[in-house]
């Protein structure tokens, strides 16, 4: 039984945006479309799972090098693709909007959870995907950002924070990520039931629930019969 869905926010609720992706590798030849861009974020986080540990530096290569930049420049692309991802805003990730509403209306207790740069909750905000006051979007009890509170997933301590912002036992909630290291097994640690969002089933470790979109997710806990 579920009583609250917890979400993180990059990969999930909101995404890097390709057309700053773009504009990022533009300078050393590469001409990725948006699918391309949508597609590397989360072949990198599968590329933090295989290796078992974050190495960004790694991982931006990676992207660099998926997005058509040439081997010769990875090291001159590395700043602009790490300012798409660090620096500039992200944009909604597809459907994630009207998923949260429809999880409300169902009568969910909502959180986030996210490691971020202190512009979480502004960022969701500003794009009507949910606030805590809920004028324009779902409401949420809180969004936790590793950057406001000082821990980061996957310590279980962050979620446990959302815990306590929501008041549900932790085996009443769901954490929906788009990682194994920081999210599946931080939500474990802190006894949440985990799911993967893996819109392009890229994640090659087994043993827990994936899903493609968030409307799969509204459709099991919303109308699970229909």
């Amino acid at each position: 039984m579920i009583d609250a869905v917890l979400f993180d926010a990059g990969g999930v609720l909101l995404m890097p945006s390709p057309e700053e992706l773009r504009r990022a590798v533009a300078p050393f030849g590469a001409v990725p479309d948006d699918e391309r861009c949508r597609w590397v974020h989360y072949a990198a986080t599968r590329e933090v799972d295989r290796g078992g540990r974050p190495d960004w530096r790694s991982v931006d290569q990676y992207v660099a090098r998926e997005l058509g930049v040439p081997v010769e420049r990875l090291e001159d692309a590395l700043p602009a693709v790490r300012e798409v991802y660090e620096e500039l805003p992200w944009v909604p990730a597809r459907g994630a909007a009207s998923a949260l509403l429809a999880l409300q209306a169902a009568g969910y207790a909502l959180a986030v959870v996210s490691n971020a740069g202190g512009t979480m909750e502004a960022q969701l905000a500003t794009h009507d995907i949910c606030s805590t006051n809920g004028d324009a979007s779902a409401r949420v009890a809180v969004v936790i950002d590793s950057a406001v509170v000082g821990v980061e997933k996957p310590d279980p301590a962050i979620f446990h924070l959302a815990l306590d912002a929501i008041g549900v036992p932790p085996e009443r909630c769901l954490y929906v990520g788009d990682t194994v290291y920081f999210d599946v097994n931080g939500a474990r640690a802190a006894g949440i039931q985990p799911l993967h969002i893996d819109p392009y089933e890229a994640c090659e470790i087994a043993g827990h629930p994936h899903v493609r979109r968030l409307d799969e997710i509204v459709d099991a806990l919303v109308d699970p019969v229909g």
